[in-house]
């Protein structure tokens, strides 16, 4: 039985490693189209989907409302996708600038 659980504490650990990857990747990947859209003040839409959950997450940094038909189209599915705005993420860059600081 010993076995067993030691089993289950690897097998959870490694998902937590894996998760914990993903989440980097993603947050690092909206960063940098972020940034991408500020310094050459282009429109950016960046959408990622998680294959095991579904789950879509999309950063739309559009001034000209040109990507807009995207996330009127994945409103009606299944999980609602998580969409952010370069404002959002303005705000996230900036308190985490905070915490490395203090």
């Amino acid at each position: 039985m010993a076995a067993r659980n030691s089993i289950d504490s690897n097998y959870t650990a490694k998902r937590k490693l894996i998760r914990q990857k993903q989440c980097r990747r993603k947050t690092n990947l909206m960063k940098r189209a972020y940034e991408y859209s500020k310094m050459c003040g282009v429109d950016v839409c960046v959408g990622i989907r998680l294959r095991e959950t579904g789950q879509v997450h999309i950063l739309c940094s559009d001034s000209s409302g040109f990507w807009t038909f995207l996330t009127s189209q994945l409103g009606s599915h299944y999980p609602t996708p998580k969409i952010m705005t370069d404002q959002d993420l303005e705000k996230a860059v900036k308190s985490t600038n905070c915490e490395e600081t203090d």
